[in-house]
């Protein structure tokens, strides 16, 4: 990716993201992390284990999510808090999606039932975006 840009503009409304959804794919973070975008994003859904440590310069908004369907995997709690808690200590918006088919208590469901409450809220926050 940082070679396709090295010669391209990126669009102002353009975003660009990378998946991050364990600690193996961790350096997909330094493809885009010096991109001139006006929103560089990971997308860290389905969050398939703890992440641990991130090195988040340069990124202005995390998704994190829970696996659906038949074959999804559980997702930890502590997982995401750990995320979110990076995020919030580097002022980078946090934006939980869903737990998907496990709840947050390990129990396999419905999605929909499951839900998006993280902590007893729905943390949904949006990175700013100055629209000239």
């Amino acid at each position: 990716m940082t070679e396709y840009f090295e010669n391209r503009h990126i669009p102002q409304n353009a975003w660009i993201g990378v998946t991050v959804e364990c600690k193996e794919t961790k350096e997909r973070i330094d493809f885009i992390r010096n991109l001139h975008a006006s929103v560089k994003f990971l997308s860290c859904e389905p969050l398939l284990e703890d992440l641990g440590d991130l090195h988040l310069q340069g990124i202005n908004w995390i998704i994190v999510g829970g696996e659906s369907g038949l074959q999804a995997r559980p997702m930890k709690e502590e997982w995401v808090l750990n995320i979110k808690r990076q995020a919030d200590a580097n002022n980078i918006p946090f934006f939980f999606k869903q737990w998907g088919t496990w709840s947050k208590d390990g129990v396999k469901g419905n999605k929909k039932i499951n839900g998006k409450l993280l902590q007893g809220k729905i943390v949904q926050n949006m990175p700013y975006v100055n629209r000239k």
